[in-house]
């Protein structure tokens, strides 16, 4: 489903390499600041490429509003929020266009419609997921504006692994912020097989620059012999095969 909302309706777009992404909202009201500075931190924050062990697309995904809003207010008419697709190979899936990939949903599209976008995935990207975060970023600030409503979210489990109670407020029994999560709330699910992962703390290096460095050396470290064994059990899989 692309549309979705009722009174704040989303109507997201594009394909996975087509020439852009984005969405179209209607129903936001009129008379609300809003540019692109007020959406692009969370297109940022989910912008790809980031670690090795997501994908390793590289997309500035940079986010321009092109209706909606006059003089960096809104309208109270429908906001088009669009992102340029940069990094567009579609030439790279070309094996694709005659065998559908394992556990996508390339084969579900083939039988529903007839035909798929075979680079990339097409809508079953999570290129797709642009729209539904700068469509986000809009409500979330006419939340705060208008209710003084805070949203903050992050992941509390991960198959079997399952983040301490403790961890899900602050010490001091207020709940976290968006920033806080941001910065200290990166949940480590990745293990070094022979180790686990190693927090420094002040007592092993007292200077907190060099402490988050050396830290994130060891986590880079941990990262690499977790992907180096990912690519090992890979590569003993059998290949595909159409029965």
């Amino acid at each position: 489903m692309s549309s979705f909302g009722r009174v704040f309706r989303v109507t997201t777009f594009g394909e996975s390499h087509c020439k852009s992404v984005g969405c179209i909202i209607d129903g936001c009201p009129a008379m609300m600041n809003l540019t692109e500075a007020d959406i692009q931190p969370q297109l940022t924050r989910r912008r790809p490429g980031q670690s090795r062990i997501t994908t390793p697309r590289s997309e500035a995904d940079i986010v321009t509003i092109q209706s909606g809003t006059e003089r960096g207010m809104t309208l109270g008419t429908p906001i088009a929020l669009t992102v340029d697709n940069e990094n567009v190979r579609p030439g790279d899936y070309k094996e694709m266009s005659m065998v559908p990939r394992p556990g996508h949903a390339d084969f579900t599209y083939q039988v529903k419609y007839g035909i798929r976008a075979a680079s990339g995935g097409g809508r079953s990207s999570a290129r797709e997921t642009i729209g539904r975060v700068a469509a986000g970023a809009v409500a979330d600030k006419w939340l705060a504006e208008k209710f003084g409503t805070k949203v903050v979210s992050f992941v509390t489990s991960v198959g079997n692994e399952i983040i301490d109670p403790e961890g899900m407020q602050h010490p001091s029994g207020r709940p976290w912020t968006r920033e806080e999560v941001d910065q200290v709330g990166t949940l480590r699910v990745l293990r070094n097989p022979a180790t686990g992962w190693k927090i420094l703390t002040e007592a092993d290096v007292a200077e907190e620059k060099e402490r988050a460095a050396k830290q994130k050396e060891l986590d880079d470290n941990d990262e690499d012999t977790f992907v180096k064994g990912t690519e090992a059990k890979e590569s003993a899989l059998p290949a595909y095969i159409d029965s």
